[in-house]
């Protein structure tokens, strides 16, 4: 008889996110709570990233906003508590306790300890890659624990890390499809902002500033927007899954899941109860006697032989039986050996990346073995238990179409080894006959025309365009120079971080996004405006351009009296 393999101890990736999914589904007004406590946080870091990338505020402003911001972090980490709180209640079915103020508070300020470490530890972890899952497991563990639930002296990030290591495998396969869905949900937001406002201008008409932006709009302000949005809609399920897997983690210690069922089946008993028994009493009362088959004079039946299965058949089916959730029980994991209890982090954790590793070869080797016995289903005589009539044609059929099938194997094989050696022997072949060429010398870039509209102040650093204006004065070209000073001047702002160059802005558009990023710096506003007149005043107006004005602007810039 096939046993029951310790691997179902743990729940499956796949389970643990349907249930996740379902127990959303069920209860959505739950949402109402998560968004209202992680909506404020969301909204201020999204005006935090774009107050402190377009405006460049002074260092006061910067600070007291990340203070703000890190006090909303602590609220929307406290709801998202409450909201996985919820959640756990009514999967244990009981009920969720009420919150005060002070628990509020007290949440905030327990969250705000707890999680403060995750922000240089789960970058760091995700760069790294292996133990990102038990990291980031570790504090969204933490942020769904029942708050008071400290027992027996240990801390809620103990009890978080220790629950963060249970099942490593399905852990690592559920955060690589919930990363697959957030990447999936960051795609479809990010074309969808992209595209609707040049679908808006080419149906409508209507022409706003992000359509005339083009690729531009591709900014850090538009990425941090969207992947918030992301993260709104993606979290409420990861949250629900770290409920899930608290639940059956603490159920191995507890029986919790245990006693649900039984109080389930107890309500169940008592409503089916009074209708079995009805049902069984008009089964007996309408129930016809049987007499024997001597007193009807009929002849007696022989019976039908029964057909049994094979072995080779049945352990397979009794394997995919026992792997249903309801055979899959929970049980207290096997002691630890003596010799582990003393293992360091470091040797722990190799020794627990080299079980992940076994258990991943295992699985695949397992792959192999089900698609082996699928194709050998697929042949005939295969399945049927050996009871046909003529046994020896059923096994010299199938043993033709084995031999068929290993030839041809065979064949692929060879065939694909040769095209390999083959494809290897012309590279290497033509490597040695190729000539050497000498790489081709570039050509250095030719300088900009000024005299061209559509030049743009990205085409050379600032020194650059200082450069062009000094051949310019020498050459006595005063228009052309006077041009040259103002590519120069905003491309030395656009290095000091003050302007971001794009081909689709104006003059005055740069003005004013010099105007919010220098609001601290009124005399370089000042100048940019004043400049800006006295080159729109010569380049598009009737003014006349003086060797004077370029001399003062040109000692201006280079940074002498």
């Amino acid at each position: 008889m096939a046993t029951v393999r310790s691997k179902d101890l743990a729940p499956r990736a796949v389970d643990l996110i349907e249930e996740s999914v379902h127990l959303l589904r069920r209860h959505p007004e739950r949402l109402a709570g998560y968004y209202a406590s992680s909506g404020p946080f969301a909204v201020g870091l999204v005006y935090f990233w774009a107050y402190v990338t377009w405006f460049a505020p002074p260092d006061g402003e910067v600070a007291a906003g990340a203070l703000l911001l890190a006090l909303l972090f602590g609220f929307s980490k406290a709801g998202q508590n409450r909201f996985a709180g919820r959640l756990l209640a009514l999967r244990s079915g009981e009920e969720a306790p009420a919150w005060r103020t002070r628990d509020w508070l007290a949440e905030t300020a327990a969250q705000l300890r707890t999680q403060a470490p995750g922000i240089v530890l789960v970058p760091l972890a995700a760069l790294f890659g292996v133990p990102f899952a038990w990291i980031y497991g570790h504090y969204q563990t933490a942020t769904v624990l029942p708050r008071g639930d400290e027992e027996a002296g240990a801390s809620r990030s103990k009890q978080a890390w220790a629950l963060a290591q249970l099942w490593p495998v399905p852990n690592h396969w559920a955060l690589l499809i919930l990363s697959g869905l957030w990447l999936m949900v960051f795609l479809n937001l990010a074309v969808a902002f992209y595209l609707v406002p040049s679908l808006v201008t080419n149906w409508l008409g209507l022409r706003t500033g992000f359509a005339l932006s083009g690729w531009n709009t591709l900014n850090s302000t538009f990425l941090a927007l969207v992947a918030v949005l992301t993260h709104l809609l993606v979290d409420p399920l990861i949250k629900t899954y770290f409920v899930l897997r608290v639940y059956y983690g603490r159920s191995r210690q507890t029986g919790d899941d245990l006693r649900l069922v039984l109080r389930q089946e107890g309500t169940r008993g008592r409503v089916v109860a009074p209708l079995a028994a009805l049902i069984l009493m008009g089964a007996v009362f309408l129930a016809a006697p049987r007499l024997p088959a001597n007193e009807t004079g009929a002849t007696p039946v022989a019976p039908v032989p029964t057909q049994t299965a094979p072995a080779r058949l049945l352990n397979p089916a009794l394997d995919r039986v026992l792997e249903q959730p309801a055979f899959r029980w929970r049980l207290r994991p096997a002691p630890i050996p003596p010799d582990r209890e003393k293992e360091g982090i470091i040797k722990g954790f190799v020794r627990s990346t080299f079980d992940v590793i076994v258990q991943m070869v295992k699985t695949v080797i397992r792959w192999f073995e089900a698609l082996h016995r699928w194709v050998s289903g697929l042949l005939p005589g295969e399945g049927d238990g050996g009871d046909a009539a003529a046994p020896g044609e059923r096994v010299r059929s199938t043993t033709n179409w084995m031999s068929v099938l290993q030839w041809t194997a065979y064949v692929l094989i060879v065939g694909v080894a040769g095209l390999l050696l083959f494809t290897i022997w012309k590279v290497i072949s033509h490597n040695r006959t190729a000539p050497l060429r000498s790489a081709p010398v570039p050509a250095a870039p030719a300088a900009p025309d000024l005299r061209d509209e559509t030049v743009e102040a990205s085409r050379l650093p600032a020194e650059g365009w200082l450069d062009l204006a000094r051949q310019q004065a020498a050459a006595g070209e005063w228009r052309l120079a006077l041009r040259a000073l103002f590519l120069a001047t905003l491309a030395r702002h656009a290095q000091e971080g003050l302007l971001s160059l794009a081909k689709f802005k104006t003059n005055l558009d740069y003005e004013s996004e010099l105007r919010r990023r220098a609001r601290s710096r009124q005399a370089v506003v000042e100048d940019f405006g004043r400049r800006r007149r006295q080159f729109e005043e010569v380049w598009y107006g009737s003014g006349a351009a003086s060797d004077t004005a370029v001399g003062e602007w040109l000692r201006t810039l280079e940074g002498r009296p």
